[in-house]
């Protein structure tokens, strides 16, 4: 059978499958045999593209966090200066509570074995936003501050609902506050 999809379609769908995976069944619990099947592809397709499960789900990681930096960046592209930077911080807090259960199995799971500390990617992001549009004297840890006020919410309002609009406004307020406007 000829080959129809590129290399990153097939590890495209290597993911899609073991995102499906995970989804259903945890990390713990993951077999490359599964995705594979999942992907419709041969084992050794899996091999050429990850190294390990560990690898997979690094790579599974790290395409969440690119959605969720993606999502944070349309929502500031339509604006400029500290506006930006709050659009930024309000679609973090949306785009984590609309994927809260993939969130929560790539990056909570009972093993960690493939989580290693590293640079966060979404800190990364808002800290090159605050050093376009602001002037903060230390963008890094405005971004890290920012960053866990933004999380930390996200994770106040999935516990408690009621407490989302208050949430918002104390991190737009934060944000002004931080920044300066």
């Amino acid at each position: 059978m000829a080959r129809t999809k590129s290399s990153e379609q097939r590890r495209g769908d290597l993911l899609d499958a073991a995102e499906r995976l995970v989804l259903a069944d945890g990390v713990d619990t993951l077999k490359i045999d599964d995705v594979v099947v999942g992907a419709g592809v041969a084992k050794g397709t899996f091999y050429l593209h990850f190294a390990s499960k560990d690898d997979l789900i690094a790579a599974l990681r790290d395409r969440y966090v690119e959605r969720f930096v993606a999502h944070q960046r349309q929502a500031a592209d339509a604006k400029a200066g500290l506006a930006r930077v709050e659009a930024w911080l309000l679609a973090g807090i949306t785009a984590y509570l609309s994927d809260t259960r993939l969130h929560d199995v790539l990056f909570r799971h009972g093993s960690r074995t493939s989580h290693k500390p590293g640079p966060n990617l979404a800190v990364d992001a808002l800290k090159r936003l605050l050093e376009d549009e602001t002037t903060v004297p230390d963008p890094e840890a405005t971004a890290i501050v920012l960053y866990h006020a933004m999380h930390g919410s996200a994770d106040h309002i999935l516990h408690v609902p009621e407490d989302r609009r208050r949430l918002l406004d104390e991190v737009a307020r934060l944000c002004r506050a931080l920044i300066g406007g």
